[in-house]
């Protein structure tokens, strides 16, 4: 695997900070420099885990997380798509903002250099840093390596190089030796966790259900497969939930070692999918399109002296969790967020509503030619929802536009926008005030490094 460790920090920036540094072997951590966890599963839906409703007992040590701490019943992704929405929870900015807008194209792929993430602001300030990854679409060929000392991207080499166009003409990455298993991760997140001696800040990637390829272990994998095969469909499902159960396994591991050394209760945790996956509703198997069961994700927070068992029912946002954790630890932003803290709502204060934002530029995506060709109603999409109502529009065809009201309609299968013109102009000014949209393929840009790197893959003229 490739694995990138940066130099120690200075000895003088060490010695300054040393009275309050305390790390996973060491339970005498200062309380006002705990140690941050943030897990990431990728395409994981939130109605698939036990604590989301599902009756199948999938995920136990994700249930006892969210009844140690706080579970947020409506959280929504900036995007269905692994770059884009991760960019959102490293940042706190929506797409337009953080500047990641597809998985490949000349430019919008790859988070600028400027664009503070958690872990260029907690490595400022004196916390040790890694990220420990499953697949290429986290890689540092989209900019996310930034203020981790140990980037361990889980690849069989760099992230460069890893694109190629297939006979369609669209980009993809070959899976084979460019992602890995939740339980190899896990091993080098706790392999690292342990020789922690500051606090830390360890980013855990887990991808396994979004490849039907990565499969668990035989006793997992027929953990949920029904006696009598009764159809394709019914067998994915049942794979697709065995493969949350093994990433949920390896979130027992990490939770386990740091109950065992003395230091959970100096952790913040926080666990979120990035997206979540069609699973067959709506005609799509996949992700990348914008109803509930693709944006609305699972989101699990536990903080050292927080609520237990706490359930936010109010809509919340991925980009949220950025300044959420910021706050906890005493940080201010290096700039102005899209995401606001989530104390008030985790203490029962009440606020107005928030707007959750999502987009899919399907149109202006390299990586994304098959399914335009299956879905051409589906090539520009901008979301906005404030929990009730939920506005699905298409700037390229607006009379094909969609608005749910999701506190009747959860599945969204009545589409009311020519019902209700009052709440679709209301809505549709709030996204324009956004000014998300984008009206031709995204060139060169002037982002002179991605370009370079580009130009040397062969992929810049």
């Amino acid at each position: 695997m490739h694995v990138r460790v940066r130099g120690l920090r200075s000895v003088a920036t060490l010695l300054l900070a040393a009275p309050l540094l305390g790390g996973l072997g060491c339970s005498q951590s200062a309380p006002d420099r705990p140690n941050v966890l943030l897990i990431t599963l990728d395409t994981t839906r939130a109605d698939r885990l036990g604590c989301y409703g599902n009756p199948r007992d999938t995920s136990p040590n994700l249930d006892a997380l969210a009844a140690d701490g706080v579970r947020f019943d409506r959280a929504i992704a900036t995007a269905a798509l692994t770059p884009v929405a991760h960019a959102s929870i490293f940042t706190g900015l929506l797409p337009p903002n953080h500047g990641v807008r597809v998985i490949y194209a000349a430019s919008g792929y790859r988070l600028p250099d400027t664009v503070p993430t958690l872990a260029t602001v907690l490595e400022k300030e004196g916390w040790r840093t890694g990220a420990f990854l499953s697949a290429f679409p986290v890689s540092e060929f989209y900019g996310f390596d930034r203020g981790f000392e140990t980037f361990d991207n889980g690849l069989g080499h760099a992230g460069e190089g890893v694109l190629e166009e297939n006979e369609t003409g669209a980009w993809s990455f070959d899976g084979t030796d460019n992602q890995r298993r939740s339980d190899e991760t896990a091993d080098a997140a706790l392999a690292w966790m342990k020789k922690s001696d500051d606090p830390f800040y360890a980013w855990v990637h887990f991808w396994d259900p979004h490849d039907p390829l990565l499969v668990p272990p035989p006793d997992v994998a027929n953990r949920y497969q029904p006696e009598v095969a009764l159809s394709r469909t019914v067998g994915m499902r049942a794979l697709y939930d065995a493969e949350i159960h093994w990433v949920d396994r390896q979130i027992g591991r990490l939770v386990d070692e740091l109950r065992t050394t003395g230091v959970l209760d100096n952790t913040i945790i926080v666990v979120v999918s990035d997206h979540g996956e069609g699973l067959g509703d709506h005609d799509h198997w996949y992700h990348r399109i914008l109803y509930q069961e693709q944006i609305r994700v699972p989101l699990l927070m536990r903080f050292p002296q927080g609520a237990r068992g706490k359930v936010v029912p109010e809509v919340v946002r991925t980009t949220d969790i950025f300044p959420t954790v910021l706050a906890a630890l005493g940080l201010e932003p290096e700039g102005a967020l899209d995401g606001s803290p989530l104390h008030g709502l985790m203490a029962g204060v009440s606020e107005e509503p928030r707007l959750a934002y999502a987009e899919a530029l399907i149109k202006y995506d390299l990586n994304a030619k098959d399914l335009l060709a299956k879905r051409p109603q589906d090539d520009v999409l901008h979301c906005l929802t404030d929990g009730k109502w939920k506005l699905i529009h298409r700037p390229l065809r607006p009379s094909e536009s969609e608005l749910y009201n999701l506190e009747r309609d959860a599945r969204e299968t009545n589409n009311v926008f020519a019902a209700q013109p009052g709440i679709v102009e209301e809505l549709l000014s709030r996204i324009e005030d956004l000014d998300p949209f984008v009206d031709g393929p995204f060139g060169e840009g002037d982002d002179a490094e991605a370009i370079e790197r580009l130009r040397a893959l062969g992929y810049v003229d």
